[in-house]
């Protein structure tokens, strides 16, 4: 897709064609200066950070050559098993390990405690005096490879245990030896001043979840700024750097992953003692260029406000039209040429609304008028039936069938001329299929039927002489001319938020093709079709549930047709779902 470029856009890329090769050619003239010597800078940080971490990881692994040779002591496991021995020599030999730790303690220049434990015996010897026994405190800080506390008794710092090489146990308080080597906070302060010198570095430890270790001259709110920039490479368990600016400073940030704390060794160092003579040099070239830059900016900016702004506002309003929001409107911000243009805009979306609108009403009349027009088309044929009844019933003298076809047909017509309210309840539609039925049951006294309405779906709204049609064909084409008593079912129930109405004869029924035929007539346009029986039903359930509502046709349990009439529960309605 190729780009198009507006006015604004094409004046700033002008702006920068004329500023570029005037710019380009001092700058490169200091830009390979300034990057040679962030270069050796970056490596010799980067070195410098390498030997560190190599030393630090050297010292700690120092304390594995101490602790290995605990496990295994001779003292230890005399005191870990006590076998015959008084308490006199118990004593002895926890004071002999006490000196030992101790010894193996003061060795080096951490700062450190080292304790034996000895978890199934329930004690334990530490080189520090104050240390008391306490499975639980054991337990919890259990690791067998370093890690960080904030509470290691007399301050924070980090601790491990060693066991014997190969022994896994379950639990740790299953354990018959172990040693705990805490190594303090206070002394990887130390090495940070040492590492710092005098520099303007400022090198701090960090691990997500724990608290910055750092030097005691370093601050705190840019450490902060650093850990937010390298954001997941603090915690990527690789080495690197990157050039950052605090308060309009740059910083060379270096950082190196210790495989064996599992921390993070950052340290920054200020750029701007090195190279900033020469970004002064070229501030000062920069600023007439940035002065000219500002100018052409300006004169965009305002071409865009007076220009291109109006045009945006019209293409999103064109927009919002295209959309379907008819009456949004665009609002007078200015008196320049493009008020009048958007006042002429306003005023023609105003005309589109009157006649959508318009157009919407005379739809929703036409619509009510046609399904009027499909109800009246419902058999006119019915009355001559009943009417012939009602005659041959009086030459043969049965006054009270002529009486209750009359009332039944009185029911019948005064409930399928009322043209105002096109919307009943089920239970009203389904009384006047039971008169329907009564009629014919008159004329036919071996005709059956049951009607299955449950309580809570009478109330359900329908339209006006849906069923009738449905049960006047299961009657006419389905046990017409049958040798056998014809019955007709009807159900209403609710499956899924849908509404189910079935009505099943046990007449001649139909096979597959007359069914598939079935099917395909229903879905004959208005304009190509006669429009009777099923299809007005049809038109009428689509016209008031829309396209989801469905007519199928499926062979009777009864033997005969199964015709249901399906559509969606409206949202109001679905507290009638059983």
């Amino acid at each position: 897709m190729r780009f198009k470029f507006n006015i604004f856009q094409k004046l700033l890329v002008l702006l920068l064609i004329l500023l570029t090769p005037v710019v380009a050619l001092y700058y490169y003239s200091t830009y390979k200066s300034i990057n040679v010597i962030q270069e050796e800078l970056i490596k010799a940080s980067l070195n410098q950070m390498e030997l560190f971490m190599a030393q630090l990881d050297a010292s700690i692994e120092k304390f594995d050559l101490v602790s290995a040779p605990m496990l295994v002591d001779t003292n230890v496991l005399e005191y870990r098993y006590s076998l015959n021995m008084s308490d006199y020599s118990l004593m002895k030999t926890r004071l002999l390990i006490q000196e030992k730790l101790s010894l193996a303690s003061a060795s080096g220049n951490w700062r450190n405690d080292m304790t034996i434990f000895f978890p199934q015996k329930g004690d334990s010897i530490s080189s520090s005096p104050s240390y008391e026994y306490d499975l639980e405190e054991f337990e919890g800080r259990f690791s067998l490879g370093w890690s960080y506390s904030e509470d290691l008794g007399i301050g924070s710092g980090f601790t491990r245990t060693y066991v014997t090489t190969g022994y896994k146990p379950a639990r740790p308080n299953e354990l018959d030896v172990a040693v705990r080597i805490n190594l303090y906070k206070w002394s990887f302060e130390n090495l940070l001043d040492t590492y710092k010198a005098g520099h303007s570095n400022n090198p701090f430890f960090y691990k997500e979840g724990h608290a910055i270790i750092a030097s005691r001259s370093a601050e705190g709110l840019k450490m902060d700024g650093i850990v937010a920039e390298l954001g997941d490479r603090v915690n990527s368990r690789t080495s690197g750097f990157l050039i950052h600016s605090f308060d309009g400073r740059p910083y060379l940030i270096t950082y190196h992953y210790s495989n064996l704390l599992d921390w993070q060794l950052i340290d920054s160092v200020p750029l701007d003692q090195i190279i900033g003579p020469i970004k002064q040099q070229r501030v000062l070239f920069g600023a007439s260029s940035f002065i000219l830059l500002l100018s052409g900016i300006a004169a965009a900016t305002a071409l865009y406000w007076n220009v291109q702004r109006p045009i945006l506002r019209l293409v999103h309003a064109v927009q919002q039209i295209k959309r379907g929001d008819y009456a949004y409107r665009l609002p007078k911000k200015s008196n320049n040429e493009f008020a009048f243009l958007m006042q002429n805009f306003n005023e023609m979306a105003t005309q589109i609304q009157d006649l959508i609108e318009h157009d919407l009403q005379s739809r929703i009349l036409a619509r009510d008028a046609t399904l009027k027009q499909l109800q009246a088309q419902i058999h006119p044929h019915f009355l001559y039936n009943c009417l012939g009844f009602i005659i041959n019933m009086t030459k043969m003298g049965k006054d009270r069938a002529v009486i209750d076809m009359a009332y039944h047909l009185a029911d019948y017509y005064r409930y399928t001329t009322r043209m105002d309210n096109q919307g009943v309840s089920m239970g009203e539609e389904l009384a006047f299929v039971r008169i329907h039925l009564e009629i014919l049951r008159l004329r036919n006294e071996t005709l059956t039927y049951s009607i299955e309405l449950p309580e809570e779906l009478a109330q359900l709204r329908v339209p006006r002489l849906l069923i009738q049609p449905i049960v006047e064909n299961a009657l006419v084409h389905g046990l017409e001319n049958v040798e056998y008593p014809g019955r007709v079912e009807i159900r209403v129930y609710v499956k899924d938020s849908w509404v189910h109405l079935e009505v099943e004869d046990n007449g001649k029924g139909l096979n597959m093709e007359q069914i598939n035929q079935l099917h395909k007539e229903l879905r004959v346009p208005a304009g190509e079709y006669a429009g009777c029986g099923l299809w007005n039903v049809y038109q009428r359930l689509q016209g008031n549930y829309g396209a989801d509502a469905k007519i199928t046709f499926i062979p009777s349990r009864l033997g005969g047709l199964a015709v249901s009439l399906v559509w969606r529960l409206k949202n109001e309605e679905c507290r009638l779902e059983t």
